[in-house]
């Protein structure tokens, strides 16, 4: 529901059907007195007044107002994130020294389309580095290292159609934030308001720096200079994680924000947990299965973070609730006491787990 003001017109057309309809003026008796029509006719105008002020009420409130409503109240104080576009470097292959001019249509296996903003020159072997970027933001962009595009565009002559990704793959790429997690953001900033450079404030700053950037860490004292170290991932553990491409624009943006301090920014390496899992014969079903799988990853949510050890014992006590199951079997690495240990340059994530 949103609120709309009527034009008088409208208001007074609605009015008039409405008394015409309960009085009905053209019968010969009427089938209402005026006392009941007015009432019911102006208990039809408060009703809707009520509604609108009701839900009016509710946009003052962060945590109950819409997505609109709670991005046009609060974006001063916690600015929105926008989709970005992916972008990154392919190889592209040729005769020696033929030309690349910019703006080069490129499309992927899934439809996605890249561009080039610069012109380039093949060199004397025949190859060329080029940047491209994708031509709609959003994570759907985003290409793993060695796929491969084909130019859609008029090829170039002696440049040839297909390109490949380089190692470091089209990254950057990211959807906008939803409305859950802008709230969120809106919340964190309400708890704290006042950012100089305490601890926290520094992964409060990385997550409001992207859309891409959905956890941060602190670590202090990294590396031989003691530099804070600030760990960032992309996704869930329901959805699934990736490393953070964009790590310039977290750095840039914290720059901007945090006072002058040593500080690095990176992604961790995503550590894959596979455990297995038996439930007793009673409760092995695919309800019960499901339910463990997502309280599971719902611990780990909280749970996991560079640096974290978890256990199997603790992947068991947050799937048993003792009524719809009561236990459960969980083993990492094959043992019901098995540990996945990370450094803090490491994220464990539930990439799947095994029903034996």
């Amino acid at each position: 529901m949103s609120f709309r003001r009527d034009s008088l017109i409208a208001l007074t057309n609605r009015i008039y059907a409405n008394y015409s309809s309960l009085f009905r003026p053209l019968d010969r008796t009427p089938r209402h007195s005026l006392l009941k029509v007015f009432a019911a006719v102006d208990a039809g105008i408060y009703h809707q007044l009520l509604g609108d002020l009701d839900f009016l009420s509710m946009q003052i409130f962060p945590d109950t107002a819409e997505g609109e409503f709670l991005r046009q109240h609060w974006s001063a104080q916690v600015p929105p994130l926008h989709a970005t576009a992916a972008s990154g470097d392919v190889d592209m292959t040729g005769l020696a020294g033929r030309l690349i001019p910019a703006g080069i249509l490129f499309t992927s296996s899934s439809g996605e389309r890249y561009y080039n903003e610069a012109a380039s020159r093949l060199d004397s072997e025949g190859r060329a580095v080029v940047t491209i970027k994708a031509q709609e933001p959003g994570s759907q962009a985003n290409l793993a290292p060695g796929e491969t595009l084909s130019i859609v565009s008029a090829i170039p002559a002696g440049v040839d159609s297909a390109v490949t990704v380089r190692g470091g793959g089209i990254s950057g790429g990211a959807d906008a934030e939803t409305d859950e997690e802008y709230l969120a953001r809106v919340m964190a900033w309400l708890r704290n308001p006042a950012r100089y450079g305490k601890p926290g404030d520094f992964a409060d700053w990385a997550v409001d720096s992207s859309p891409e950037v959905s956890s941060a860490w602190e670590f202090k004292n990294f590396g031989p200079l003691g530099a804070l170290l600030i760990q960032v991932i992309n996704g869930n553990q329901h959805d699934g994680v990736s490393a953070v491409g964009g790590l310039d624009i977290v750095r840039n943006y914290i720059s901007q924000h945090a006072p002058p301090i040593l500080f690095t920014v990176r992604s961790p390496l995503l550590v894959p947990m596979t455990p297995s899992a038996s439930l007793p014969p009673r409760e092995d079903l695919l309800a019960n299965r499901a339910l463990a799988e997502s309280r599971m990853r719902t611990w780990l949510q909280v749970a996991a973070k560079p640096g974290a050890q978890i256990t199997a014992g603790a992947l068991r006590l947050a799937a048993i609730d003792g009524v719809t199951i009561t236990d459960i079997t969980v083993r990492l690495g094959g043992s019901t006491t098995g540990i996945v240990t990370t450094s803090v340059l490491e994220y464990p994530y539930l990439k799947e787990l095994i029903w034996e």
